[in-house]
């Protein structure tokens, strides 16, 4: 276990980018489990909406591909602030209402104990469609990360991201059943020539109002990468010299909670808590995120 920890910190210490930078530990650019329970189905009126995302991530553990935990001699800590404007258009297509959204970053990571801050990619989502029903809502979103962020705080590529949601009402709306996947497709790498495989994320949650104000919620997601990573030369000689298997797929998934709380129809909190279990080629951690919500307009 010794040397595998040894081995471990010689490779973080030789890539040019920051743990999850070249996705060679098995991450993607979207983090599930960060948004609330109903934030993947679009509101029912049009209008400005602003939504602000408060992620903290932290990890002590990597598990290699075979399931064997190393303990890093650091902590990997990353968080970010990455607020949401969505505009909710009076419009339709295919029958369903139409929307889209801007959502850039401030980031900050700690990685073997050197610190990083400033700009983290953008996401934009320029197609963003909800056929929604009293009973029922389904949504469908083409969004793309683009390579925004200062160096040592992002992912260095482009991802095309495809996702699909959707919700069954109990209670007259007081309950909701979520189900979610998306799926991100991933450019190259230019500063380590690494082309990340695609990622499958699937989300799940029931969300419940005990008032009109007051939410609780359980939530859950699997994440994957479906295809392994295509490694430039120099991953491949630190694979053969370390005994390393950089470049491989991975898996994680995670069980939580969230609460949230409407201060009145235009501001909401929510607090969002998840835990990783089950990681296989990649860190398994914590994710916590504390969400703002403003509408001009009421909600309720």
């Amino acid at each position: 276990m010794k040397k595998q920890q040894a081995i471990l910190s010689i490779t973080l210490l030789s890539l040019s980018q920051p743990l999850f930078a070249d996705g060679l530990l098995g991450a993607g650019h979207y983090t599930p489990g960060a948004a609330n329970i109903r934030d993947m189905t679009m509101p029912n009126q049009s209008g400005f909406i602003y939504e602000q995302y408060n992620v903290y991530y932290s990890s002590g553990n990597y598990t290699d591909p075979n399931g064997n935990t190393i303990a890093l001699d650091n902590k990997y800590q990353a968080s970010a602030i990455s607020p949401l404007l969505m505009w909710v258009t009076d419009k339709e297509l295919l029958g369903a209402r139409y929307s889209f959204y801007l959502n850039p970053s401030l980031a900050a990571a700690n990685v073997a104990g050197e610190e990083s801050y400033g700009l983290g990619d953008t996401f934009i989502q320029p197609l963003w469609l909800g056929w929604l029903n009293p009973k029922y809502d389904v949504n469908f979103g083409l969004g793309f990360y683009l390579p925004t962020a200062d160096k040592d705080l992002g992912l260095g590529m482009v991802t095309t991201q495809l996702q699909l949601s959707g919700y069954y009402y109990v209670m007259e709306q007081a309950g909701a059943v979520m189900l979610a996947s998306t799926y991100e497709f991933h450019g190259d790498v230019d500063s380590t020539g690494v082309t990340p495989g695609d990622h499958l994320t699937i989300e799940y949650g029931y969300s419940q109002y005990l008032t009109q104000q007051l939410e609780i919620g359980i939530k859950g997601y699997s994440q994957w990468q479906v295809q392994g990573d295509q490694l430039s030369h120099k991953h491949e000689q630190l694979n053969r010299l370390l005994g390393t298997s950089l470049g491989e797929k991975s898996q994680v998934h995670a069980l939580g909670l969230q609460v949230g709380y409407w201060l009145d129809p235009h501001w909401n909190f929510s607090l969002n808590y998840m835990k990783e279990y089950a990681a296989e080629s990649r860190l398994e951690g914590d994710v916590l995120s504390f969400n703002i919500t403003y509408s001009p307009k009421g909600l309720f």
